[in-house]
């Protein structure tokens, strides 16, 4: 998890257009970097949790679907939409439950990057 949030921090600061002396100086700057940390932190928190989420979503609306190694992409999307089609017209109380769980996982960090006031100019 911490070399995808590195990955994340660093491209983020890829992202910044302003000088590195200007940086090192700027509070303006630092408190920018410790919103986009905690933007780093959510986004690695969901990838590192996205597998579970989809197998225990799968287990839920009760999909199995005969997987070959040598299948086509175009397969792979035909089986991604049957699981969509599944999981939304089936049991839409499994996506539900899906997103609240998620929802509860970032919650802690939302709140610090709303204390932090990032998007206050």
């Amino acid at each position: 998890m911490h070399l995808i949030k590195v990955a994340f921090l660093l491209t983020f600061l890829a992202l910044c257009q302003r000088s590195q002396v200007e940086a090192a100086i700027s509070t303006e700057m630092d408190h920018h970097l410790r919103c986009l940390e905690v933007v780093a932190d959510v986004s690695a928190l969901m990838i590192e949790n996205s597998v579970s989420a989809i197998r225990i979503l799968a287990e839920c609306v009760n999909f199995k679907p005969k997987l070959h190694l040598t299948g086509s992409f175009v397969r792979f999307i035909r089986l991604a939409h049957e699981f969509a089609k599944k999981a939304i017209y089936d049991k839409p109380d499994c996506i539900v439950q899906t997103f609240t769980n998620a929802v509860g996982l970032i919650r802690p960090l939302i709140t610090k990057f709303d204390s932090l006031n990032c998007f206050d100019d």
